[in-house]
């Protein structure tokens, strides 16, 4: 290899360094693995019942109970809690409802018939009824 070719490698390296990197997210509390980011802390602390204060009390509060929540789901993890039958379950049917919610807005929001919807989606999917659970 040429002296010029390991230079231009060198150069070429050296400047992708020093390529502008996207600022990272300010970090308002790191608890165990878990990160409180500024958006996070402000979103949560807006839709709360705090959230017209605009008091460092009651900011330092807010903050301190999302650190006790995070502490609490730590350790739950580390109890296994979150492999827990009950609490996959529970999950499951959280995981559900909220998308039928989220389903049923936007077709609300639409402006689509929802009796007009569920009939097309029963006529493209195929359904099985076992008739001996109805008698």
């Amino acid at each position: 290899m040429s002296m010029r070719f390991i230079l231009l490698i060198l150069l070429s390296a050296s400047l992708a360094g020093c390529q502008s990197r996207q600022p990272q997210e300010a970090i308002v509390a790191r608890v165990g693995s878990y990160v409180i980011t500024k958006d996070e802390f402000e979103e949560s602390y807006k839709n709360s019942a705090y959230g017209r204060q605009h008091d460092k009390l009651y900011r330092s509060s807010f903050l301190n109970n999302m650190i006790n929540q995070k502490l609490i789901l730590l350790d739950s993890q580390r109890r296994g809690l979150d492999r827990d039958p009950q609490f996959l379950k529970m999950v499951e049917t959280f995981w559900q409802q909220s998308l039928l919610t989220m389903a049923l807005q936007e077709k609300t929001k639409e402006g689509g018939n929802l009796d007009a919807w569920m009939g097309y989606l029963k006529d493209h999917t195929k359904i099985e009824i076992n008739q001996e659970y109805l008698q």
